[in-house]
């Protein structure tokens, strides 16, 4: 079951991930549609999901933020409750450069999900809090070059393309360029 909501919108809320979800991840980031635009090219069994929670969500580095993202009726939301929430993906930032106040930007919706609008309501769940709350200066994100809907979500939250890496990954039998994307807190907060 997952946790109890930190945040909450108006159709997803995020949670802390529970060992309860681990099968949830597993099954879902070993899938095609998932991993390869996240560019993760290696298998996660049980036990790696495992040490994955434990080193990023639950180590002694608390500087990261990593949520499940559910949908469900607005109490299920608010307390955690299995029965009334359904898991659809994740969001998070990760990895933060404390002493800089940048962190990286990361999300996945299972597939039976996509297209629903859950990327960017969580997103901008996490930005507010990302940058009212702990305090960060900036936010980017890394999106290979063959992802529209990765793109246009970005765009959408205000995320300018900083750069692109010519070439930067290899993707489906071919290297493709990556484009970083940024937003900044004073950016975020003046249109909220």
């Amino acid at each position: 079951m997952p946790g109890p909501a930190f945040l909450r919108g108006e159709s997803v809320s995020l949670h802390t991930w529970e060992e309860e979800d681990y099968e949830f991840f597993e099954e879902h980031r070993n899938e095609e549609s998932i991993r390869r635009p996240l560019t993760d090219v290696s298998p996660r069994n049980r036990q790696q999901v495992e040490e994955h929670f434990e080193e990023r969500v639950y180590g002694d580095d608390d500087d990261g933020m990593a949520f499940l993202i559910c949908t469900g009726d607005r109490e299920a939301m608010t307390t955690g409750d299995a029965d009334g929430l359904t898991r659809v993906g994740e969001v998070g930032i990760p990895w933060v450069n404390q002493p800089h106040g940048s962190g990286m930007l990361m999300y996945w919706i299972a597939p039976d999900h996509q297209g629903n609008g859950y990327v960017t309501e969580a997103t901008a769940l996490l930005l507010d809090h990302a940058f009212g709350q702990r305090r960060l200066n900036k936010v980017w994100a890394m999106v290979i070059e063959p992802n529209d809907a990765s793109q246009a979500a970005l765009e959408s939250l205000g995320f300018e393309q900083e750069g692109s890496f010519r070439k930067e990954t290899f993707y489906e039998g071919e290297y493709v360029d990556s484009r970083r994307y940024g937003l900044l807190a004073e950016e975020w907060l003046a249109d909220r």
